[in-house]
């Protein structure tokens, strides 16, 4: 737990990490409890730059942020996904001020809401960057296959738009660019010319290609 530069010290980190761990404990789908605890992880380390973010909201966020993934949950359940989590987060001694920064931050760092017009504070700056750089890398590059073995996508088809391989073009290599934090971007860096290596022996492999 952090205890620097935050404002709500009396939150129970410990009693949010239990729930979310038995919540993702049968995920089988790349957002497992190893997923949330790597991301946590990452946003701790970025957050040490910014001492100017409660650290706190950061990892209550960091741990929360694929609750109500709509990857793993339904529109019918989603009600009572996010009603959980605010019932979480008060159990765990937070302020309505504190519940609010905590959703709004969980609710919009995914890629799929890069183009809304959210405007995210440090703290969700950080755990966006947290998130984005456990799916870059070799972490990244298994959870992309676990996710595409999960959904009955194929490794790679040859012109098609569907397969794993694409899945990295049309998201995982542009992440880099858009990270937020200098922390982020540097950590990045590493994990993101590791998925360059790695497309290039898988296209070499599949017969010469360029990826």
């Amino acid at each position: 737990m952090i205890k620097q530069g935050n404002t709500n010290m009396g939150i129970n980190i410990e009693l949010i990490k239990e729930k979310v761990r038995q919540y993702h404990a049968d995920e089988a789908s790349g957002h497992d409890w190893g997923h949330i605890s790597r991301v946590h992880a990452n946003a701790v380390k970025i957050a040490a730059a910014h001492p100017e973010a409660d650290k706190y909201v950061v990892e209550c966020a960091a741990l929360m942020h694929d609750v109500a993934d709509h990857k793993i949950v339904s529109q019918e359940n989603m009600p009572q996904t996010l009603a959980m989590m605010e019932t979480w987060l008060r159990e765990a001694g937070g302020s309505d001020t504190f519940v609010h920064t905590v959703m709004l931050i969980c609710g919009n760092i995914s890629f799929s809401k890069r183009d809304t017009n959210a405007t995210l504070p440090i703290e969700g700056l950080i755990v966006q960057d947290a998130d984005r750089l456990d799916a870059i890398g070799a972490v990244g590059i298994a959870r992309a296959f676990a996710f595409g073995g999960a959904h009955g996508r194929a490794i790679y088809s040859p012109g098609g738009k569907d397969d794993t391989i694409s899945h990295f073009h049309e998201k995982l290599l542009k992440l880099k660019d858009m990270m937020n934090t200098d922390a982020g971007r540097d950590m990045a860096c590493r994990r993101h010319a590791f998925m360059e290596r790695f497309l290039e022996e898988f296209m070499h492999e599949c017969g010469g290609r360029k990826y």
